[in-house]
């Protein structure tokens, strides 16, 4: 059988890497032909994953059995529709892909069954102050098919907005974009399966991120148990309400949660495995395979999902540090220390994915990410312990030998909330 997985990034990686070891054929598509996932596939599609006509060809060119994507969100809305065209199995049908990788079908979906969502409006560039008059700055614009904080930014004036339209708009397909009100909260991100439509809750993360003004959003931490695992039970209910609205029988949910003084919000929500390595830090804490579970589901194979209370004793106790680094502006001339890093107990995976002479950029969304590793521990402190350690042997240097090393206090358990 061949699976066609839509992605060939760091992001679909394992899939491919999986998918080949359980002997699938792989075909890959990616406009890239230096994505690091067509080197590894059996078939090389060059088409984009937004390109649902040149996937479309290249799926029945090459045969494609089933389609899937990991860790991105629009392959998801093309994988759908070319399934339907081919009469391949999908867990998702092109209506409810437009629901998770659309924001402005998203949003008014929530509005529409009182899904609580910030206050927003679907903005054209010709957009009059009397079409945002019912909104309070700041606001934040985003394209509405668009992802990895890709064109997200923080404005406090309509002229903000008429500035940035185009910049936001060079990320997206339609002609329209997002406006809605900013909300100053913590933010958490839900992965979890519905089974049989049986929601089971995977892992509640926080999500931590920093903002580089007009820019927000980037995250570069994702911490378990969360601030909020004492709401569970609150997390729960508006979980369950979104994949009710979605109509979700089968497949992974990813979902972006706001809390804070109103209550809980959703930010966004999407139908996938999650790109800050998900499949890497879900099975070590649960024991759940999902990376597996996602290639029999879309592959047809009978798979299981354990009960949510074993779920819940097998997570219980533990903590987990996933960091993903970022350099500083400049020229990244020596990148070294994973070995090292990789050596502390307790580490369990990580990566760069940054070459050297590689020129950075001033940090505007997550494809900008050097690197990252994986921590699991008994405790807070130990965590944080070893997040110093791992980061003192962490190597980024410029041309000048300086260090290009951007770490944060925000990147730690913060010991005083507990």
């Amino acid at each position: 059988m061949k699976i066609h997985i839509l992605g060939g990034g760091p992001g679909q990686i394992s899939a491919i890497k999986r998918a080949k070891d359980r002997g699938f054929k792989v075909i890959v598509s990616d406009l890239d032909p230096n994505a690091p996932g067509i080197e590894l596939s059996d078939y090389k599609s060059y088409a984009s994953t937004f390109d649902e006509k040149a996937v479309l060809n290249d799926a029945s060119k090459f045969g494609s059995s089933y389609l899937m994507t990991t860790g991105t969100d629009q392959p998801v809305l093309t994988a759908a529709i070319v399934s339907k065209k081919l009469n391949l199995p999908y867990f998702l049908t092109p209506e409810q892909a437009l629901i998770v990788t659309n924001k402005k079908v998203m949003k008014n979906s929530m509005r529409d069954v009182n899904i609580p969502t910030m206050p927003f409006v679907i903005l054209k560039e010709d957009f009059t102050d009397d079409d945002i008059k019912d909104l309070n700055f700041p606001l934040v614009i985003k394209p509405l098919d668009s992802q990895g904080q890709r064109g997200v930014l923080k404005v406090d004036t309509p002229t903000q907005i008429r500035k940035n339209f185009k910049t936001v708009l060079s990320f997206s397909r339609e002609n329209e974009i997002l406006a809605e009100e900013y909300y100053p909260s913590d933010e958490i991100t839900v992965s979890g399966w519905v089974d049989n439509g049986e929601t089971k809750i995977l892992m509640v993360t926080d999500r931590v991120t920093i903002d580089n003004g007009p820019h927000l959003g980037v995250c570069i931490s994702h911490r378990y148990p969360s601030i909020f695992q004492n709401r569970m039970n609150e997390i729960k209910t508006v979980v369950n309400n979104l994949t009710k609205m979605i109509g979700l029988k089968n497949g992974p949910i990813y979902f972006q949660i706001l809390g804070g003084e109103k209550g809980f919000i959703v930010n966004e929500i999407a139908c996938r495995l999650g790109g800050a390595y998900e499949d890497e830090f879900i099975p070590l804490m649960t024991g759940v395979p999902i990376m597996d579970i996602m290639i029999d589901m879309s592959s047809g194979i009978e798979y299981n999902l354990p009960k949510q209370e074993e779920i819940d004793a097998t997570i219980a106790g533990k903590y987990l540090s996933l960091q993903m680094f970022f350099s500083r502006p400049g020229t990244l001339c020596k990148i070294s220390g994973m070995d090292k890093i990789l050596s502390i107990k307790g580490i369990l995976n990580g990566n760069f994915l940054l070459k050297e002479d590689t020129l950075i950029e001033s940090r505007e969304n997550s494809t900008q990410r050097a690197g990252y590793f994986i921590i699991i521990g008994e405790s807070r402190t130990e965590i944080n312990q070893k997040i110093l350690e791992a980061y003192d042997n962490l190597i980024l240097e410029n041309e000048s030998g300086l260090s290009m090393l951007q770490t944060y206090k925000r990147m730690l358990f913060q010991i005083e909330k507990n």
